[in-house]
């Protein structure tokens, strides 16, 4: 490795990765705009959830229910719908996406994305009744690349379209090359052409890399039937195990209906709680950032799921009781689970789920990631109003029982399965994964 402190954009410096993207104000700028739907999925997924807490929402689509503080609640069919739409919506966008930016182009999809999604928030913002809301809910939820923003953002994105460079990788692939330096001039500016040149021969070197591995396994029949064969349907498992965990550990619960769970157990500022939750969320996944690359992979999966499993057990536990003490543990469990999680799983599940799956594969694995992701907390997100609302199961604190049932099977897994991937080449990762 490199170990001097000048860049050379023909070599590999991980050390001065920082110096680079100094330098690089303008790629940072694009990189900062390509992730604001990804920055806002977490606001989408939470809003159904967390306008169901308040009166005026309740008012406005609820039945009349006299022993809520505001004499109505949303039934949990209706909750239940939402969600299940919400997730439809992401399972349709996950299928497609893939097809779209190998036909149209990654600048055009998050263009087609950001109009489904405005179309969406439009309906909702414009329902009166729980149908057109639902829909509202199904259409907000276009491909990965740019679902999840808030209006704002995608106006923010459609106004930027016409300016946005379409990826010098896409070009290269369809073999459009004058454009794809074009498109590499408008990212990293014009004034190094060294730069530009070093990008569009690592870039072209990629695409035939990839297109010939690619072209030699289609040869072995259907790229997604191998998936699921031989050593491969160990690496599509523990690419897929951590996305349904996450949703099984409680992610869909605690990000799509905490403010509304905090409400019904009895916290009067349950809206000031979650804000202040979600603000400890982000700081432990900036934390995250540190943490990945300092401990590891496996290092912080299987203490974590292990962790929010017992978390979960002792808010259950809480969740008999009715006492004023009761309820401040199961507030502190809610935090200790946030935190946990976005250090552990929530940060590290995705991150391990690129790095397992074999090149010529990737692709497709990634699809079953966003499809199992999406499946998962489809199924979560539907039960979980039917667990805590007043017309249905109420359990309270005691859902944490729910999901420390499922998070055991998940520790099991979890330790058997999950390798260390820390610091491996592509090659190191398969020879540990063949063991």
């Amino acid at each position: 490795m490199d170990a001097s402190t000048e860049i050379v954009w023909t070599k590999v410096q991980p050390h001065l990765k920082w110096k680079v993207l100094a330098k690089q104000k303008r790629f940072l700028m694009w990189a900062l705009y390509s992730s604001i739907g990804s920055m806002m999925l977490g606001f989408d997924f939470g809003v159904a959830g967390t306008c169901t807490a308040f009166p005026a929402f309740q008012k406005q689509f609820g039945e009349v229910y006299p022993s809520q503080a505001s004499g109505y609640l949303i039934p949990a069919r209706w909750q239940s719908g939402w969600a299940g739409a919400s997730s439809a919506g992401s399972i349709v966008g996950e299928i497609s996406v893939s097809y779209m930016l190998d036909t149209i182009g990654r600048k055009h999809t998050i263009a087609v994305g950001s109009l489904f999604t405005a179309i969406g928030i439009g309906m909702q913002i414009a329902s009166t009744e729980w149908k057109l809301f639902l829909a509202g809910r199904f259409i907000n939820e276009p491909p990965r690349t740019t679902k999840g923003q808030p209006l704002i953002g995608a106006v923010i994105l459609i106004v930027i379209y016409p300016w946005y460079p379409e990826s010098p990788y896409f070009l290269i692939k369809k073999g459009r090359m004058e454009q794809a330096r074009k498109s590499l001039n408008k990212i990293h500016g014009s004034e190094d052409q060294t730069l530009i040149e070093a990008e569009l021969a690592r870039i072209t070197d990629v695409v035939q890399f990839s297109d010939a591995i690619q072209e030699a396994a289609a040869a072995k029949g259907s790229l997604l039937a191998q998936c699921f064969q031989g050593p491969n349907l160990k690496r599509t498992l523990i690419a897929t195990l951590p996305a349904a965990g996450q949703q099984l550990i409680g992610a869909a619960f605690v990000l799509g209906y905490v403010t509304y769970f905090l409400s019904l157990i009895g916290v009067k500022e349950y809206f000031t709680v979650s804000v202040v939750l979600y603000v400890v969320m982000l700081l432990s996944n900036f934390t995250a950032f540190v943490a990945i690359e300092k401990a590891g992979r496996r290092a912080l999966l299987v203490p974590g799921i292990i962790a929010l499993t017992l978390i979960l057990l002792v808010m259950g536990i809480c969740g008999c009781f009715t006492t004023s003490p009761a309820l401040w543990i199961i507030i502190v469990c809610i935090f200790l689970w946030a935190i946990a999680y976005q250090l552990t799983i929530g940060a590290v599940g995705f991150a391990i789920g690129a790095e397992v799956s074999s090149p010529p594969l990737r692709s497709k694995v990634q699809g079953l990631v966003g499809v199992t992701q999406g499946v998962v907390g489809w199924v979560v997100g539907f039960v979980s109003p039917y667990m805590i609302n007043p017309d249905a199961g109420a359990l309270g604190g005691k859902v944490g029982f729910v999901f420390t049932g499922l998070g055991v099977p998940l520790c099991i897994l979890f330790y058997f399965l999950m390798p260390e991937t820390k610091g491996l080449s592509f090659e190191e990762a398969c020879s540990v994964l063949q063991q």
